[in-house]
C-alpha cells in the first residue's frame, strides 16, 4: 500500500498536463501512486494521458465519457480509488518541485494527528511567470483544526490552492460526499469538516506553483459571484457550527460576510441571504450558549 495517492483530475488541460504529470512522476518521494482522471476533455488530454498508462507508478487511468459539471465529484472519484494514508489532490493545471511530497510528509512526521499539511504557493499565469503573490501565510506554523476554523476559516479559505496541500484519506473520504454538489467552494467545505478532527500544519516554504492568473476555476469563481454563494454554504453547512466562538468573534464573523456580499453591486441580493445564513449558523451552533455568554 503506497503512503501517498495522488490524483489528478484534469479536464481540458493539455497545455499543461505534461508539465504537471511530470512534476509528479520524478517526486524525490517515491513510495506513492498516480491516478489519472479525465473529465471528457475536449482538447487533446486523453491523448497525453494515454501516454502514461504503462507508468509504473500509475495505478488507475480513467476517462468520464460525459463530463460530471464538478471538479469534487472527480475527487469523490479518486478518493474510492485511492489506497495511500494520504492523498494529494494536484490540480492538472499546476506543477510542483520536485521535493514537494518529501518536505510535506517530513514536517508530517513532527507533529501529531495532522489531517491537513500545506505549503507555500508561486501564484502565476498560463506561462508560469509569477504575479503578485496573493499568499495569506508565509511563516510556516502547528495549529489545532478547530482553531483554525474558528479563527479563519468561517471567514475565507486559508488553504488557497489544492495542488499545495495533502490531506488525510479517511477524514477526506469520510466527508466528501457532502461536497459534489458545489462548483467552486467544494475544496473550503471540506477543510472545514477535516480539521474538525484533526490539526493544520503549514510548510512556509514556496514548494507549489498555483496558476491563478489564467482562466480557471477559481478565478471564474471570484468574477461571477459564485464564491461568495458557496461561501455562504460552506459557513451554514459545513462543521463549522461545531467549533465554540465567543460573542464578539460572532459579531465579527456576521460583519465581514457582509462587507463580503455590499462592496459587488451586483450582490446586494445576497445581503439577506448572509443574514439568513449567519442566524441559521447560529441555531445549529452546539455551543451557542457559549457563544452568548
Amino acid at each position: 500500500m503506497p503512503a501517498v495517492s495522488v490524483i489528478i483530475p484534469n479536464y481540458n488541460h493539455a497545455a499543461y498536463l505534461h508539465q504537471r504529470i511530470e512534476s509528479v512522476l520524478h517526486q524525490t518521494f517515491r513510495d506513492f501512486e498516480l491516478i489519472l482522471l479525465d473529465d471528457c476533455s475536449t482538447d487533446n488530454s486523453r491523448e497525453i494521458i494515454e501516454q502514461y498508462r504503462q507508468h509504473e507508478k500509475v495505478s488507475h487511468v480513467i476517462f468520464n465519457d460525459t463530463n460530471t459539471g464538478s471538479p469534487f465529484k472527480q475527487w469523490q472519484k479518486g478518493l474510492a480509488l485511492a489506497a495511500g494514508e494520504y492523498v494529494w489532490i494536484a490540480e492538472s493545471d499546476d506543477w510542483c518541485s520536485l521535493d514537494f511530497v518529501t518536505r510535506l510528509t517530513d514536517e508530517i512526521k513532527t507533529r501529531p494527528n495532522v489531517g491537513i499539511c500545506f505549503c507555500g504557493s508561486n501564484w502565476v499565469d498560463d506561462k508560469g511567470i509569477s504575479g503578485i503573490d496573493l499568499s495569506l501565510y508565509d511563516a510556516g506554523f502547528f495549529r489545532e483544526g478547530s482553531e483554525e476554523i474558528r479563527l479563519h476559516l468561517v471567514k475565507y479559505c486559508t488553504i488557497q490552492n489544492a495542488s499545495a496541500m495533502i490531506m488525510k484519506k479517511q477524514l477526506a473520504q469520510k466527508y466528501i460526499s457532502r461536497i459534489i454538489k458545489y462548483t467552486a467552494c467544494g475544496d473550503w467545505h471540506l477543510y472545514i469538516d477535516v480539521l474538525q478532527e484533526s490539526n493544520l500544519l503549514f510548510v512556509g516554504e514556496k514548494l507549489n506553483n498555483f496558476r491563478w492568473y489564467h482562466d480557471n476555476i477559481s478565478t471564474a469563481a471570484n468574477k461571477s459571484g459564485t464564491w461568495i454563494r458557496e461561501g455562504l454554504k460552506v459557513i451554514a453547512f459545513s462543521g463549522a457550527y461545531k467549533i465554540k466562538y465567543s460573542k464578539a468573534e460572532l459579531a465579527v464573523i456576521y460583519a465581514c460576510w457582509f462587507f463580503k456580499t455590499k462592496q459587488f453591486k451586483a450582490f446586494k441580493k445576497f445581503r439577506l441571504q448572509a443574514l439568513t445564513v449567519f442566524y441559521l449558523w447560529l441555531f445549529r451552533c452546539k455551543n451557542m450558549l457559549y457563544a452568548l455568554k
